[in-house]
Parts: C-alpha cells; structure tokens; sequence
C-alpha cells in the first residue's frame, strides 16, 4: 500500500483502497515507463536547438557585423512576443527591403513539410506587416523576401523543393566547415520539372532568377562570405536548458564556488540580446533566474559574495554545462513520472467514484 494522501474527491471510507488501487497502478506505469529512451530523446532534443541556434549565428553574422547591400541584421525571432509562428532573424535595408529568415539545422525526407511551415510564418509576416514597421523598423516597408537558411549537405533537397513547389523562398547555405555562407551553392544539382523552358541556357537562367535576390549586389556579398558563430546566445523560445547556458556564461567562482549575481545575466544578455528592448531583456533575465531555482541549478545564496550560487561541485564552463543537462533531463524525467502519477490519481477516482454511485442501489 502506498503511503499517500487521497484527494478530497475519494468517496469517505475508501481511502485505504484507494491508496491500494493508486499503488499498484503506479507502480505498474514505472515498469512500462522507457526511462532510457525518454532520456536519450531529451539529450538529441539539446543537440536539436544547439545546432539551431549555430545556425541562427551563422546567418545573422555577416549582417550584424557589416551591411552587405545596406542590409543589416534587426532582431532574432521576431514577432516572439506576440506568441504567434514566427520567422528566426528579421534584416533590413534604407530602402524599405526587408528579409525573413528561417534556420534548418536538418532537413526531413519529406521537404514538403518545411516549405508548409515555412509558407504559413510567411503569411503571419505578411499579416503582421504594419506592426513590424511600427515596432520593429520605425519606417515603411517597400519589398519583403523570405531565406532558409541550413546546412550545406541539405542545401539541394530544400532548394529543389522550394523550386518544385513554386514559392518565393530563397536558399543560404552555410559551410560550417570553412566558416562560411554561401547562395548560388545551394542551387539544385537537377532541373526541376515546372520549368517552363526546355532550353538548358534559360532553364539555367530561370533557376538563378528563382533563387537569387532581387538585389544583385547582396547576391555577389553574400556568395561565399565568410561567417561565425556565437553571435546569437538568448532566443527565447529555446528550451531552457539552451538559455541557460547564459548563467553559465556570465558566471564567475569565488573561493571555489560558481556564483552569479543579477546584474551578471543582465549584461550578458544585453550584450548578447540581439536588439531587444530592456524591457524585454529584464523578462528575459528573470525567467532564467526562476528556471534555474526550478531545476535545482541556481539557489539564493545568503553571502555577500555573490546573490546566486550555482548548484554544482564543478566551476569549469564545460562541466557546468553538463551538470546543467543532467539537471534539466532529470527534471524533464521527474515531470513525465509525475504525470503519471496524476493519471494514476484521476483513473483511480473515477473508478472509485463509480462504484460508490453502485453502492447507492
């Protein structure tokens, strides 16, 4: 019999088999419950928005750091705070031209499920236009082009997909091999079949109209250009676990313990926000406080010196990092048993329930 409290539901005089029943139907959903797999899934989840966020990095960088064809890079995720489908880096040009990008890190077999994503974030921007001016640009927008950005091994499949489907998205390529991103790359190895020529010259012209921009110039700067990573540290609708990663950034030791304070987080987000407001940073900078208390990976510390200490025996950046994943699929792992146990709750009452209204006869 398991030692727990019934909920005020339980009809009065059976709660003993109700602390039965709840046992054994929980024990009997820890035997079926693939922890291993479970954790396994959680870590490739990690990989998955590590790899998203290089990404996001590699393709914001050259805009953040110069102005290819006077266009220069605005805000990650824009629209995030409207909770709405949302493209992952918005840039802008003087002369009204804007571009939406979009990073796969890894394209499924099936492209045709990325191009529906990608066209449905695009109807969002484009419903969204007037906000994006007036929140975002402070000025008109003349002409929008939309950009996925991936990999350079998955450049062919989405390109040819894009082309076959008919859309207006333009493909970048990143070589994350020799740091750099490339456009004309990532146009298809093959014709794809609505071409409307059946000469090779313009067929071959149609496809460079097709995948190319509008302005000539970005498309000579951006080919082959060098790029890096590590512009893009705080998007936030990363798991947490990825977010997280700030604390440990901004962190430092004292005496042998990693602490950080408030003010820590706040500047490294700040200097790594990607334009968003203070508001929106001090939003940011809480979250994170909170989700660390939450994991067991941040705890108020009554010491002068520092507010936070981080929960760990390591003080290295890299096995802070591990700890924090450990913690974070840890916790992922105790809320999946956790709702189990609430199933097992709800299940039980409603059986007990029925058999109290039987009794009634």
């Amino acid at each position: 019999m398991t030692n727990v409290d019934p909920p005020e539901s339980v009809p009065e005089g059976q709660e003993t088999k109700y602390r039965g029943l709840y046992g054994k139907c929980v024990h009997h959903k820890r035997q079926e419950f693939p922890e291993q797999s479970k954790r396994e899934i959680l870590r490739e989840e990690i990989d998955v928005q590590r790899h998203h966020r290089k990404l996001i990095s590699y393709s914001i960088f050259p805009f953040a750091q110069g102005n290819p064809a006077g266009y220069k890079f605005i805000t990650a995720e824009p629209l995030e705070e409207l909770d709405v489908p949302n493209f992952d880096f918005l840039l802008w040009n003087l002369d009204g031209s804007v571009i939406f990008g979009e990073a796969k890190s890894s394209i499924p077999d099936s492209a045709a499920t990325v191009v529906n994503q990608l066209q449905e974030r695009k109807e969002v921007a484009e419903n969204h236009k007037e906000y994006i001016e007036q929140e975002y640009l402070g000025s008109d927008i003349n002409h929008m082009e939309f950009v996925v950005s991936t990999y350079v091994n998955h450049g062919d499949k989405i390109a040819k997909e894009i082309i076959e489907s008919g859309v207006e998205f333009i493909t970048w390529v990143v070589d994350a091999h020799s740091d750099t991103l490339w456009i004309r790359q990532a146009r298809p190895r093959s014709f794809p079949g609505n071409l409307e020529s059946d000469d090779p010259d313009a067929m071959l012209e149609e496809l460079d109209r097709r995948h190319t921009h509008d302005i000539s110039s970005l498309n000579s700067e951006l080919d082959r250009v060098t790029t890096s990573f590590g512009q893009a540290d705080v998007l936030p609708t990363s798991i947490i676990v990825d977010r997280l990663r700030v604390v440990v950034q901004s962190r430092r030791v004292e005496d042998r313990y990693p602490c950080v304070d408030r003010d820590d987080i706040q500047e490294y987000v700040s200097n790594s926000a990607l334009n968003y407001t203070e508001e929106r940073i001090s939003e940011i900078v809480d979250e994170l406080i909170e989700s660390g208390k939450r994991l067991n990976f941040l705890s108020e510390w009554d010491d002068d010196r520092a507010e936070l200490k981080i929960v760990s025996n390591y003080t290295a950046k890299d096995d802070l990092e591990r700890a924090l994943e450990n913690k974070w699929v840890d916790w992922r792992i105790e809320g999946m048993k956790e709702q189990l146990r609430d199933e097992c709750e709800e299940r039980i009452v409603a059986e007990l329930g029925k058999q109290s209204q039987l009794d009634d006869f």
